[in-house]
């Protein structure tokens, strides 16, 4: 029966050949096909990991020898070293060992061979896969170690400079950035306009108009922007995250684009009052902007014209909603809107009949705080995932950072929703008399008002909308499910 190799590098494999060894995969595919020679067993194939990953799920070549093993196509697997199977998480180890166990293959080293029939074989074999995982760990500790003490030394270690600098090594073992002059003034522009009241996409609109080259991509893109709005490296800045504890700065070596004022100034305006995002020289089309918001995420909804009707619809563009929430006409959520005005009028009359102050908003139900909690607590999960995947090396930097990204800001919407709901607790009373006077007006001239009024209007009787809807209509179920959770002012 035949026989096959594999062949991995491990990390000290690749820094050996940085030092000028010679190529560790042909080394070690010359040792392997002696030991064949001198045991006399025919290698009939060869899986060759190029890819440096830890995990299974970052090795094609293993992932492919492990469905051929369990086919039982091979007597026996050639090997330099255990750990070369596997040196990832317990469940990866596992994998491999049952798979080996469950085809009956043989694991053929140059210093020995592990029959996984063999009890005294299996056990030493599960033993050295734990002791190949224990240093593992040790060596991503030191190496994790190593950077934050550089990091805290002010060196920059990302392999890739921002926009607006470039790499530089002024000394030995210092590894900093200066700065690009013009695309320096480019940053601070994209600055400028945010303040100004531009939001990220009609950013990225005016930097394509004139002509400036982004750093990698041909045209400028709303992610970009956002990037370069979020990143302290350009405060002069370095940034630390860390599983459990978040993110921490330390001061860097290089100089600062822009001073420190103007980038807390542009966090602050993130997190409280996103600019809208109107493509140059085009007016709002969206009246329910920084007004309705999506209650399944948090983030604001977005206005879509439909081409195959010409309707106007609200949705919700993030990904974690899809199949969770469903699209409206802006119709639709006119008339509950206004439904809601009226209902609102006419609780309120009740209340002065009865000679009583406003009633706290329906927003502060405890059951819609708890549900906002329990998604907390599947972010922060989430969060504890990405750092295994990161050091696990299933996600590049540039990858963990991007979902990484996404997730704290789903995470401060939820934090800033619930800090709202409980704060509407301790909402000042207010005449019953003044709120209706104040919704009737806005109900009298909303449907003739164009859409800067009607946002105008909206925003004198309502703090925020959370729109809610799971169900498409249909022949069948024509009705809608659709309802708003209403903050009145």
């Amino acid at each position: 029966m035949s026989y096959c190799m594999y062949l991995r590098k491990s990390r000290a494999d690749a820094e050996a050949e940085a030092r000028g060894e010679v190529e560790t995969l042909s080394r070690h595919h010359r040792t392997l096909m002696e030991l064949a020679k001198r045991r006399g067993v025919e290698i009939t194939a060869e899986y060759r990991e190029i890819v440096s990953g830890d995990s299974i799920a970052a090795r094609p070549q293993m992932q492919a020898m492990l469905a051929d093993i369990a086919a039982g196509k091979y007597k026996g697997v050639l090997c330099m070293e255990i750990e070369r199977l596997a040196r990832g998480n317990t469940i990866d180890q596992g994998i491999v060992a049952q798979a080996f166990k469950d085809s009956g293959t043989l694991i053929i080293t140059p210093t020995k061979t592990y029959d996984p029939d063999n009890e005294f074989d299996e056990e030493y074999f599960e033993f050295s896969l734990f002791m190949s995982r224990r240093e593992y760990k040790t060596i991503k500790r030191r190496m994790q170690a190593g950077r934050l003490a550089t990091i805290k030394e002010g060196n920059y270690i990302s392999p890739t400079p921002p926009y607006g600098y470039r790499k530089v090594h002024p000394e030995p073992k210092v590894h900093t950035l200066e700065i690009v002059p013009d695309e320096a003034e480019v940053v601070r522009m994209i600055y400028a306009m945010y303040l100004e009241g531009s939001g990220s996409r009609a950013i990225a609109s005016e930097l394509n108009r004139l002509g400036i080259q982004p750093q990698k991509n041909t045209f400028w893109e709303k992610p970009s922007i956002k990037k370069i709005l979020a990143n302290p490296v350009y405060m002069g800045m370095l940034q630390w995250r860390t599983k459990g504890s978040g993110e921490t700065c330390y001061q860097g070596k290089h100089p600062a684009i822009i001073d420190p004022e103007t980038f807390l100034a542009v966090q602050e305006k993130r997190e409280t009052n996103p600019a809208a995002q109107v493509p140059n020289n085009l007016e709002l089309q969206n009246y329910y902007h920084n007004i309705l918001y999506c209650g399944e995420c948090g983030h604001q909804m977005k206005r879509r014209l439909v081409k195959n009707n010409g309707k106007a619809h609200i949705l919700c563009r993030y990904n974690q909603c899809r199949g969770k929430v469903v699209s409206a006409t802006i119709e639709s959520v006119d008339e509950s809107v206004l439904s809601a005005l009226r209902f609102q009028i006419e609780s309120l009359e009740e209340l002065e009949r009865a000679g009583k102050s406003d009633p706290k908003p329906p927003s502060t139900s405890d059951g819609t705080i708890k549900r906002l909690r329990s998604e907390l607590e599947r972010l922060t999960r989430q969060q504890d995932r990405l750092y295994d995947l990161l050091e696990q090396e299933i996600y590049d930097n540039n990858t963990f950072l991007e979902r990484m990204g996404k997730l704290v800001t789903n995470r401060k919407a939820i934090e800033n929703r619930i800090a709202e709901l409980e704060a509407s607790e301790n909402k000042p009373k207010r005449s019953p008399g003044e709120s209706i006077s104040q919704l009737r007006y806005v109900i009298d001239h909303f449907n003739d008002a164009d859409v800067k009024e009607k946002n105008r209007l909206l925003h004198l009787v309502v703090n925020k909308i959370y729109y809610h809807k799971t169900e498409r209509a249909c022949y069948r179920k024509p009705g809608t499910d659709l309802w708003l959770d209403i903050d009145f002012v």
